[in-house]
């Protein structure tokens, strides 16, 4: 025996609007790319463009983090263990690049 139940109007109301609002978060970051992509072609300083682009795709990261990994309707608690394991990965690599920058190696070992 199965108990399948029809869902509530209301449940399938939010499906809806959840899935609508995947739609369009796919659209804008598909114009997001397409921005980055006529961005790299512009003549603009370096530097400029290197900060735009970080920071367009540290929007586009958060957005597809929020959205599609569904943290955004999560309890709070797990996306707060999200982002603190994510500055943990972030700060452990931050060390490992200044423990291995190439300035601090002793070199005169090698000669």
């Amino acid at each position: 025996m199965s108990s399948d139940v029809a869902p509530s109007p209301e449940s399938l109301a939010e499906e809806t609007r959840r899935y609508h609002h995947f739609i369009v978060l796919a659209l804008w970051l598909a114009v997001v790319t397409g921005a980055e992509i006529v961005l790299i072609y512009l003549p603009i300083p370096t530097a400029a463009i290197l900060t735009v682009l970080t920071l367009m795709s540290a929007g586009k990261f958060f957005a597809v983090i929020l959205w599609f990994m569904h943290l955004i309707y999560d309890k709070r608690l797990l996306f707060w263990c999200f982002f603190a394991g994510l500055a943990l990965a972030f700060a452990t690599y931050a060390a490992l690049l200044m423990l291995f920058s190439v300035d601090r190696i002793d070199t005169r070992w090698f000669t």
